[in-house]
């Protein structure tokens, strides 16, 4: 080998060893420092429920303000990496500031700011907006919302429209849904508890059914509830049955027993009575009670007729002369059925 091949092998020798040390003199010191960060934990907010990053990540990552490097970290300090330029909202202790980023960690950017986290705190990234957010916090809450399907309730609603056993549907029922909203809280990287925070109205609309009430005769009893005296209504009963009513009047009502055929041919028997057919047509339906409901007769048939019943005069059918006798006469509210 020549005297200047040898040289120059010194040479290369030399600068090599040199470069090392520098390198050394460089990295070791960030090194040391970095390893404040080395088990700081991280909260990554993005979409969702946020994710927690101790130590080297577990995956790399790459956000509009944020770039997360797996393969990359240098001892201690995870690579959550910042452009040069870069707006970042930084949050500690009450104080919110925005600062323009080198291009350096989160670690890196938060020893320049003079932060240190304390025991228990986590530094939460929240790039989920347009400028990276970075809060030291012991603390943080995710709310998310969870939605819960439901069927419709099925209501059924009293018509006196219909009668006894008939239904019709006069709304469509439909199922729905609501949304609950929950807060979980984070702390060291977990979540802590979850609350409750709020229920939306449930959107189901109920199936209504409507059912009937009317019926052509019910058993003497008072009358519940009625319209106005005056015109057509309704008739309804302690037992939720009704009867339509086309008219009211108010008659003088008297009492027979005679037993045998009726002038129209049926047999005497309750619910059947006398009128003047020429004011009341035979056949004719009616509800009759004292206005003031202490005598009920209920449902009757015009079927007969007699010499003394003239005009607006009713004469009731009882089985026996002692409630013929008790009954006398008196004013009655005749309700003509439809």
């Amino acid at each position: 080998m020549t005297f200047f091949a040898t040289l120059w092998l010194q040479l290369a020798e030399r600068l090599k060893a040199l470069t090392v040390m520098l390198l050394a003199t460089i990295a070791i010191p960030l090194s040391m420092q970095d390893a404040d960060f080395a088990q700081r934990t991280y909260l990554l907010q993005a979409e969702g429920a946020p994710t927690a990053i101790v130590g080297m990540p577990a995956e790399s990552a790459e956000y509009d303000v944020l770039h997360i490097n797996a393969s990359q970290s240098a001892m201690g300090d995870a690579q959550l990496v910042l452009d040069k330029g870069q707006a970042v909202t930084v949050e500690y202790q009450g104080q919110t500031q925005t600062v323009e980023a080198r291009h350096e960690t989160v670690a890196n950017l938060l020893r320049r700011l003079g932060i240190t986290p304390a025991e228990g705190e986590m530094v939460v990234l929240d790039v989920s907006g347009e400028t990276l957010r970075v809060v030291v916090t012991d603390t943080w809450t995710f709310t998310w919302e969870k939605t819960v399907d439901t069927d419709y309730e099925t209501e059924r609603v009293a018509t006196d429209e219909l009668f006894e056993g008939e239904e019709r549907v006069v709304q469509e029922g439909q199922p729905g849904f609501y949304v609950e909203t929950y807060e979980d809280v984070y702390v060291n990287g977990a979540v802590d508890h979850t609350d409750f925070v709020s229920r939306t109205d449930d959107t189901a609309v109920p199936e209504i059914i409507e059912y009937g009430t009317k019926v052509k005769y019910v058993a003497p009893s008072p009358v519940y509830s009625r319209a106005a005296d005056a015109g057509a209504g309704v008739l309804t009963f302690a037992n939720g049955e009704t009867l339509s009513y086309s008219k009211m009047m108010v008659f003088e009502a008297t009492a027979y027993c005679d037993y045998g055929l009726t002038a129209t041919g049926y047999i005497t028997e309750p619910g059947v009575v006398a009128v003047d057919p020429s004011v009341v047509p035979y056949g004719t339906r009616m509800f009759i009670q004292t206005p003031d409901g202490s005598w009920v007769y209920g449902v009757a048939v015009a079927r007969d007729c007699g010499g003394a019943v003239k005009g607006y005069i009713v004469d009731l059918w009882y089985a026996d002369y002692n409630t013929c006798v008790q009954w006398g006469r008196r004013p009655v509210n005749v309700y003509f059925l439809d």
